[in-house]
């Protein structure tokens, strides 16, 4: 007890509290200056450790010394006046108090301040960009007037258990309203993001999405009756332009008319305000006369379209088929679900079997409805496929052609046009590619497909400082996780990002523990790595999970001189690192097996390939 009064006398309780006070507004004070001047945050860490080893010294010395109007004296050696003592108790009050306030005023500047654009990722080296020019916030520049974004509809069911029939409903709708000549429409993948953001308001989504006009809605879906609620809103002033409710009997025939009468409504609203051609007119097909077999399809597309559970959505589009063998657009979706089954292995079925279903499936939607642009653009990328694979040949020109009019069937289909990229990719022709997988991006920028090909075209470019800011704002966005990553692009920025090498081995290859000196082989491509590469094919082999070279492990061992029997679909094989792969047989039969080798003499060679005649007299190529 007598300490505790000791402490209070000495004023060591006021000075404690004083000395972390203002220790923290040093510490913001520091947070908020040192960057301007480029300090490193080691600077920080220090004053932290000084400031922390200060504090007990600053106690001890309030505890042995006293201030006096004299100067500081030792507490044994003087007798000060109470008064004084309390003079001494309100200063310190009074200076912790300004201090608080003062600390607190830094920390709230501190959280309005905005956080300056494209801060770097933690680990990957920072590049220059050329700044865009500044735009006031009071003065930004108004969105095309023809521009809409359609909003998931909200499940209002009693169940609340249909949320994929709601999606389905406002995911047809959109499908119409991108098929009107002249108007701009957010994509599926960018506006379905703001599901249940309530916190930013309508005018915050068109602001995000830059789009002037919004779609939202709601399907409540009971019995045999249905009612779809829809409203049109200005996204700058947040007013109702249009809005209808369609109380229905629950069939196949209303749904389809629902969906016509809301997007006719919509152009409607819209002309009032903007000149749209005439030729701007909503259609609206009838895909079904079942509607079990629509519900089923809905309920599979939402699957489809998150790629998860693909085995169930197969599931489903069966039984839709079943009801209704006409349905092209299930029969679609049953072949991309079966080409994507390499990749996602949701269904046991064979490489061979899939292939299979995926030809039948996809001839299946043509030979009902020859415009499919899924099941044309399904069909022409199988094939690519099959002759990588060495299953069989195909004329890339023909798929090339086939992938060109699908996109013009569906232009804002993002895997078409994905395909397509990945097509001129196979051929060499870099920049066509790149040209297609940023127009993707431009108008998806949340399709990660895209997005990753196209800083992977960068990199063969050799525009690396170019494919890194890409990545950079893929990762920052959550377009792509680190495991998308582009070897060749770390190793070019050697150790500054060799965690991320080392992070994306156990994606690639799950168990592999020789980090270092498989960094090591990639930082010196041209030397003999057989040894390493015959470990990795040995450590892989008989693993299903990993279907023997599919991907991600080809990616990394090829550059090293091995695995050229499994080189996946890429625009990778272009770039610096796989030369030896370029010059194998491999490489030359599955050239051969796309035609692509007749596609250069109709078309032009690439910047890396020329022709050559052989001893023989035949025509043949090389590529370096």
């Amino acid at each position: 007890m007598k300490l505790l009064v000791e402490l209070k006398r000495r004023n060591v309780f006021r000075v404690a509290l004083f000395y972390i006070v203002a220790a923290w507004v040093v510490l913001q004070v520091a947070e908020t200056l040192l960057p301007v001047f480029d300090v490193p945050d080691t600077a920080i860490r220090i004053i932290v450790l000084i400031l922390a080893l200060g504090f007990p010294l600053a106690v001890v010395f309030s505890w042995v010394f006293e201030l006096t109007p004299e100067g500081l004296k030792r507490d044994e050696d003087v007798h000060v006046d109470p008064e004084i003592k309390q003079q001494t108790s309100r200063k310190l009050n009074w200076a912790t108090l300004i201090a608080a306030v003062l600390a607190i005023g830094l920390l709230v500047a501190d959280r309005l301040m905005p956080e300056p654009a494209g801060m770097p990722t933690p680990g990957l080296p920072t590049v220059e960009v050329a700044p865009e020019p500044a735009v006031a916030a009071n003065n930004e520049p108004d969105p095309d007037p023809a521009s809409i974004a359609v909003l998931p509809f909200e499940d209002l069911s009693p169940t609340g258990d249909q949320g994929y029939f709601s999606d389905g409903i406002a995911e047809e709708i959109l499908n119409v309203l991108v098929r009107i000549d002249g108007l701009e429409v957010a994509s599926r993948t960018s506006a379905f993001r703001f599901r249940d953001r309530d916190d930013i308001g309508i005018p915050g989504i068109a602001r995000e999405l830059d789009v002037r006009h919004v779609l939202e809605g709601s399907v409540r879906k009971a019995g045999d009756a249905i009612r779809v609620t829809a409203q049109l809103i200005d996204g700058r002033s947040d007013k109702h332009l249009w809005s209808e409710t369609y109380d229905r009997s629950l069939t196949a025939e209303n749904i389809f008319a629902i969906q016509d009468e809301i997007a006719t409504a919509i152009v409607a609203a819209l002309r009032e305000s903007i000149a749209l051609p005439d030729s701007a007119r909503p259609e609206v097909g009838m895909q079904t006369e079942s509607l079990d077999a629509y519900e089923l399809f809905l309920e599979a597309r939402a699957l489809y379209n998150q790629r998860k559970s693909l085995d169930r959505a197969e599931a489903l589009l069966e039984r839709a088929v079943d009801l209704d063998p006409e349905f092209a657009g299930a029969w679609a979706i049953r072949a991309a679900i079966y080409m994507l089954n390499s990749e996602y292995q949701f269904i046991d079925v064979t490489r061979d079997t899939a292939v299979q279903r995926v030809q039948e499936f996809s001839g299946n939607a043509l030979a009902i409805d020859p415009d499919n642009a899924l099941a044309l653009s399904v069909q022409a990328f199988n094939e690519q496929i099959e002759a990588r694979d060495g299953r069989a040949e195909h004329d890339i020109q023909s798929i090339v052609d086939d992938l060109k009019r699908a996109l013009a069937l569906d232009p804002s289909n993002g895997s078409t046009r994905n395909w397509l990229g990945i097509s001129y990719g196979e051929t060499g022709e870099i920049e066509l590619a790149l040209e297609q997988f940023t127009r993707c991006a431009d108008d998806d920028p949340y399709y990660s497909p895209c997005v990753e090909n196209a800083y992977d075209s960068l990199a063969v470019l050799g525009r690396m400082d170019e494919a890194l800011e890409a990545f950079r704002r893929a990762l920052e966005s959550g377009t792509v996780t680190e495991q998308w990553v582009n070897f060749a692009l770390l190793a070019h920025f050697d150790m500054e990002v060799h965690f991320l090498f080392a992070t994306n081995l156990p994606f690639y290859l799950p168990g592999w523990t020789r980090h270092d000196e498989l960094w090591d082989a990639w930082q010196n491509l041209d030397a003999n790595h057989d040894a390493l590469v015959q470990d990795i094919l040995a450590f892989i082999e008989g693993r299903d999970d990993l279907e023997r070279l599919s991907g991600g492990p080809a990616l990394l061992i090829v550059p090293l001189g091995g695995g050229y029997d499994r080189v996946p679909l890429s625009v990778l094989i272009w770039g610096a690192e796989y030369a030896k792969y370029r010059g194998s047989e491999a490489f030359k039969a599955r050239m051969r097996a796309l035609k692509i080798d007749d596609y250069w003499r109709r078309n032009g060679f690439p910047p890396q390939c020329r022709p050559v005649v052989i001893a023989s007299g035949e025509d043949d190529f090389i590529c370096d």
